[in-house]
């Protein structure tokens, strides 16, 4: 059952009801419907119970001194009810009672006696008691924080220089294996670009010829040492950095371990 089936039903079962009071009821499960909100339809309606049994409270309130009384979640509580449960309470108190074997004033069984169920029954109150605690910081442990982040301050600056120093030397290792191999590029093209170029002036210009070839040797030469460089380094060089940053980062704290 939803909300339309629930409310249609309960206008039915009000229909000898006065007009006054049943427009009053009906305007007030409306609205309480709306403040709980359409997600907790389904626990409203079972707070509210069956419709016929709503309606039965209602009338019977309406019927036993209904003057200046109100609507609530079980019914309708007139002045007249309301009085006995004001006695009652006051019995309890008196006698120190709990009402574990009597039935509640508005229609329930309870503990309380005369004890209101809305506190049992309101979604926003089982709600509120589902919400978990936030667990706020003591005083102590902020002051423990702050004491171990000035102890340690010294360390994580040595660390973090440390690293500033690996990434520096990293990235000047990687610089250099592009620049070997883009000057070891340019010159094996331009070696084979001055080759080709010599070879033709041989026919016509021999000496010209002979010495373009030269100068092609030689540049060619410089970029297979450029390309040469460049793998050395990829294959030496990094490795080699790599593990004296590992190995120095090891030392350091090697060193802090014992020294604590």
């Amino acid at each position: 059952m939803n909300r339309a089936e629930f409310m249609r039903r309960l206008t039915e079962l009000l229909a000898d009801v006065p007009p006054a009071e049943r427009d009053e009821a009906i305007q007030y499960y409306n609205d309480y419907f709306d403040d709980a909100g359409a997600e907790n339809e389904s626990s409203v309606i079972a707070s509210l119970g069956a419709p016929e049994e709503l309606a039965g409270a209602i009338k019977a309130g309406l019927n036993d001194g209904g003057a200046g009384g109100e609507f609530t979640e079980t019914g309708f509580s007139g002045y007249a009810r309301a009085h006995r449960d004001e006695i009652m309470r006051a019995d309890e108190r008196a006698y120190g009672g709990s009402g574990n074997g009597g039935r509640g004033i508005y229609g329930g069984s309870g503990n309380g006696g005369g004890q209101d169920t809305r506190q049992n029954n309101d979604p926003y109150s089982q709600q509120d008691a589902e919400e978990p605690q936030k667990h706020k910081m003591s005083g102590g442990s902020i002051a423990l924080i702050v004491i171990a982040a000035i102890l340690t301050f010294p360390i994580w600056i040595g660390v973090a220089a440390l690293f500033g120093v690996a990434v520096s030397l990293i990235v000047t290792v990687f610089s250099l294996i592009l620049a070997f191999f883009a000057v070891g590029l340019i010159f094996i093209i331009v070696g084979v670009a001055l080759f080709v170029t010599g070879c033709a002036l041989l026919v016509h210009v021999p000496l010209g010829g002979v010495c373009t070839v030269g100068v092609a040797l030689i540049l060619f030469g410089l970029g297979l040492l450029g390309v040469w460089l460049m793998v050395w380094c990829a294959v030496q060089a990094v490795p080699a950095l790599f593990r004296g940053c590992a190995a120095l980062i090891r030392k350091i704290f090697h060193r802090g371990g014992v020294a604590a």
